[in-house]
């Protein structure tokens, strides 16, 4: 018996190790393990990755600071390294951290910084306003060590880039006052102006000047003197640019007003409830401005009318009354006559001291329940000599009436989406007030003496062949 223990033992031990190997308890436990290591690493890298992106995006404010600092030297006349210092500090502000970074004495065009540092170019190098001397381009780089992402690299280099520069856009609303206040709001006031900018020549330091309530979007405000933005709820984009160069009246000297003047026809001033009116000369009586329609449908045929006095409000041009309408009828159909034009031109004046002291302004639309419906174009081709294409209303501003009060001869433009004027509003000598929600389409430009906005106008960049005067400021152009 004792000559078989060794071989039992063995036995045992082989049947100990086939259970061991095939019991399976536990491998489960073992398999989650190894997964839940892999998904907290995933997850991991996952955090380290958004990490890396939040600074990215935090660096690219910096970046666009400094890109806009560096511009607005450059605009200023300023050299290179003013453009790169004030870059570098406009980033340091905006929490991007220098190691040992000192600007270059020229631009240096470089594309790679190191970490910690700066590329200042002017002109950039890289996109599409390579070379472009008035831009400036901002290129920072921060490296960041890897945790997670160790096993597939040690560090990343994380690299944002801007241009910033000047670019010029279309004005939707030019105020020609060289002094006083050119941009004021009368209560609650939204102004978008889509892809075209406000500019005011006005050298006053309040020269735009808001008392709360007022939001406004434009690709550019502009002006020669400075703005006082007071009151809250104010929201202004982009921020105004003070201290730019004046720009000329676009149509100064461009129009001369018939002389003689047409002849008067049949009816003057003209009927106020309707009917269909030739162009010619309307002269007001009294107070009774030359065109006042209060009701029934008037249609005006292409041509010019020449408007001879004002209203004791001070308009010549006055459409209200809910329901009237304004509208335009077709060259040599019906009584209107064959003149090759499809527009009509609007001209307020005064040289007949029996019917008027001054001439007045344009006053279409209300507000509320007195809402007209009105669609007037300028012609796109020159009416006569002496008056360019695309001049819808045009104020005669020796003979404007600039009087204060209630009789002051500034123009209101108002009303909703049944106000459709097509062409130039000039009134060079008055104020134009923007009241109720007047959309005006592609092809309207206000140019006034000042502006007063009280509702929610909308315009777009003038598209149809204006002579329009254009601005520029400084955006981020990458």
């Amino acid at each position: 018996m004792k000559k078989n223990f060794p071989l039992r033992q063995a036995k045992k031990i082989s049947a100990a190790s086939q259970r061991l190997l095939g019991d399976t308890r536990g491998v489960t436990l073992v398999l989650v393990a190894l997964a839940l290591s892999a998904l907290i690493g995933f997850t991991g890298l996952g955090v380290e990755t958004g990490f890396w992106y939040a600074i990215k995006r935090y660096n690219q404010s910096a970046a666009d600071i400094a890109a806009l600092s560096g511009a607005m030297e450059k605009a200023g006349g300023q050299s290179y390294s003013d453009i790169c210092n004030l870059g570098k500090l406009a980033a340091q502000a905006n929490g991007f951290t220098f190691v040992s970074f000192t600007c270059p004495t020229s631009s240096p065009a470089c594309t790679s910084p190191a970490t910690g540092q700066m590329c200042a170019n002017n002109p950039p190098v890289l996109g599409a306003y390579a070379g472009q001397n008035t831009a400036v381009e901002v290129i920072l780089a921060q490296q960041q060590n890897a945790f997670f992402a160790s096993l597939f690299l040690p560090n990343v280099t994380i690299d944002t880039r801007a241009v910033a520069g000047l670019k010029s856009f279309p004005t939707c609303m030019l105020a020609l006052n060289a002094t006083g206040q050119d941009l004021t709001n009368s209560g609650n006031a939204t102004l978008t102006l889509n892809q075209c900018s406000f500019m005011s020549d006005s050298s006053d330091p309040q020269s735009i000047r808001f008392n709360g309530g007022v939001t406004i979007r434009a690709a550019a405000i502009d002006t020669n003197g400075g703005d006082k933005i007071s009151g809250t709820s104010n929201s202004v984009s982009p921020p105004i640019t003070t201290g730019v160069p004046t720009v000329a009246d676009p149509y100064a000297g461009l129009i001369t007003v018939p002389n003689p003047l047409p002849a008067v026809p049949s009816t003057a001033p003209a009927p106020s409830t309707g009917g269909t009116l030739k162009p010619g000369l309307y002269a007001g009586a009294g107070n009774n401005a030359p065109m006042n329609f209060t009701s029934g449908t008037t249609t005006l045929c292409p041509g010019v009318y020449v408007l001879d006095g004002e209203n004791n409000q001070g308009g010549a041009f006055v459409i209200s009354g809910n329901g009237t309408i304004v509208n335009m009828g077709t060259q040599g159909v019906g009584i209107c006559p064959p003149n090759g034009l499809n527009g009509v031109t609007i001209i307020t004046t005064c040289t007949s001291p029996a019917n008027c002291a001054k001439g007045g302004g344009f006053r279409i639309g209300g507000t509320g329940s007195n809402t007209p419906t009105v669609t007037l174009s300028a012609p796109t081709t020159s009416p006569q000599a002496g008056i360019p294409a695309n001049i819808l209303f045009y104020q005669v501003a020796a003979h404007a009436d600039t009087s204060n009060g209630n009789n002051d001869g500034h123009s209101i433009l108002a009303g909703g989406a049944g106000v459709s004027l097509n062409g130039v509003v000039y009134t060079p000598a008055t104020q134009i007030q923007l009241n109720g929600n007047a959309n005006f389409n592609s092809c309207t430009e206000l140019i006034a003496a000042s502006f007063n906005i009280a509702g929610t106008p909308t315009m777009n960049a003038p598209t149809c062949g204006i002579n329009t005067a254009s601005v520029a400021t400084l955006v981020l152009l990458e």
